[in-house]
């Protein structure tokens, strides 16, 4: 079965990873992962959504799923183990990123590339791959052990506390709302879903910027109120043609301009179904330019 299926994913493309576990609501799960690789995620994502339904026997994902109980679990790194039950972790939120330093006493006798391996295999197994790539931000591996620690399997409730404050019911990213100025001094205005990362949603690969501009302004060059919900109802209406094909991630104001950051599936034809919905805005032209960004490089500093 092993070399069958390698093959079949490697045709896919050489560099996915995949193994085989026990599944979260089923007996067993095959997991196609990116290995974290922004370039390969919306390729694992497109595989997980063209894959059958669960049947009770068999789902499918397109990252490691968290141990069900990783106090059990031991990895295994050449003659080391590496016994998630030991680790441990200094812990910081800062916003919406869980900031962590990683520490194991077996990390004394790893070579550096084998810690950082080992670190990213504890965290995966502890919080799930999804999660790490979504909440994690910064990851350190440390040889000894810092001051106030916490056991790594602690991080999993730091991790339910951010998804709890920052997506809502149905799980769906929150926005939070910011403020700014230019290099020239313009006051900016600017909005973006937490957590920005492409994590969220792997297969809007496309980056796509859509300017607008508004003549009802006041002296800074910020929107009046009925531009503003003018410009607010067109954001939805863009947001709405693009149904599951794509998601406005965030958007800036200055200046007599709103750009509208949005990330499309660049499978699909997403990028040409926008731009007959933007021909109807009536305060000005508006512009529309298009790029592969799977990392969502275009949008990361409006990240908070």
């Amino acid at each position: 079965m092993v070399v069958p299926l390698s093959k079949q994913i490697k045709a896919i493309h050489a560099s996915l990873a995949w193994e085989l576990g026990p599944g979260s609501d089923n007996a067993h799960v095959l997991v196609v992962s990116a290995e974290g690789d922004p370039e390969l995620r919306g390729l694992a994502r497109r595989w997980r959504r063209a894959a059958p339904a669960a049947d009770g026997i068999w789902e499918y994902s397109d990252s490691r799923l968290p141990a069900a109980d990783p106090a059990e679990v031991t990895l295994t790194l050449g003659q080391t183990a590496v016994d998630v039950a030991s680790a441990s972790a200094w812990a910081r939120v800062l916003g919406a990123d869980l900031n962590v330093a990683v520490y194991h006493p077996a990390f004394v006798g790893l070579a550096e590339q084998e810690r950082r391996l080992a670190t990213r295999l504890l965290l995966d197994t502890v919080l799930g791959e999804s999660a790490v790539e979504t909440w994690v931000g910064s990851i350190e591996t440390v040889i000894e052990e810092p001051l106030d620690p916490v056991p790594l399997i602690g991080l999993r409730a730091v991790i339910r506390e951010l998804i709890e404050r920052f997506t809502d019911a149905a799980g769906d990213p929150a926005w939070v709302l910011m403020e700014g100025s230019t290099q020239d001094g313009d006051r900016v205005l600017a909005g973006a879903q937490i957590p920005l990362r492409s994590a969220t949603a792997p297969h809007l690969d496309t980056y796509v910027a859509v300017s607008v501009p508004y003549t009802a302004r006041t002296p800074e060059g910020l929107p009046t109120d009925s531009s503003l919900a003018s410009l607010q109802d067109f954001g939805d209406h863009l947001n709405s043609r693009l149904g599951a094909s794509g998601r406005l991630v965030a958007h800036e104001t200055y200046a007599g301009v709103r750009t509208l950051h949005l990330y499309v599936d660049g499978s699909t034809p997403a990028v040409e179904q926008l731009r007959p919905a933007i021909a109807g805005w009536d305060q000005g032209q508006v512009s529309l330019a298009s790029a592969a960004d799977p990392g969502w490089q275009h949008v990361q500093h409006l990240r908070s």
